[in-house]
């Protein structure tokens, strides 16, 4: 895909897909004929045009967020970063969920322990990277916590801190 020319919809991403990898190479992969695979890569405005899979990860996604399953749905889209050795993330900071800073801190350690049980275990690698998710989203509403404790007595700084 050529990064001068974003694709932004997903049935040119698949047109994009078909042409990279080969309409024999997507037959085998979703087990469709040649008819469905052109139907992926068809604008919405024809007739033709159906649901890519592209389209239907996203509306999963989307149901599994409504149904408060933000990190089912996180685990299902890392699933499928890991040939990419990638991962999602939250693009907010996260809320603090306890009142002082004291609470926030101590708030880590169960997250942490529960890591270091999990790799004590030898438990599956994708059991221990959400884990460690888990941990640095706690580390992080600590984080925010201890800058809104330290903007009410400094000069206020921005967070991520600029390096």
């Amino acid at each position: 895909m050529n990064s001068d020319h974003p694709l932004p919809s997903s049935w040119e991403i698949m047109f994009a897909i078909r042409e990279t990898l080969g309409a024999v190479e997507l037959q085998k992969i979703f087990s469709r004929g040649q008819t469905q695979l052109n139907r992926y890569c068809m604008a919405p405005h024809f007739a033709d045009a159906q649901r890519n899979p592209l389209d239907r990860l996203q509306v999963l996604t989307e149901q599994l967020e409504a149904a408060g399953e933000h990190e089912l749905a996180l685990a299902a889209i890392n699933f499928i970063l890991e040939p990419l050795t990638a991962r999602a993330t939250a693009q907010n900071l996260p809320t603090p969920d306890k009142d002082t800073l004291e609470e926030e801190c101590l708030d880590d350690f169960p997250e942490l322990t529960t890591l270091d049980a999990l790799i004590a275990k030898q438990s599956h690698p994708r059991d221990v990277i959400q884990q460690a998710e888990r941990v640095k989203n706690e580390v992080d509403e600590t984080i925010v916590k201890y800058l809104e404790h330290w903007n009410k007595h400094n000069p206020p700084l921005m967070f991520p801190p600029k390096a």
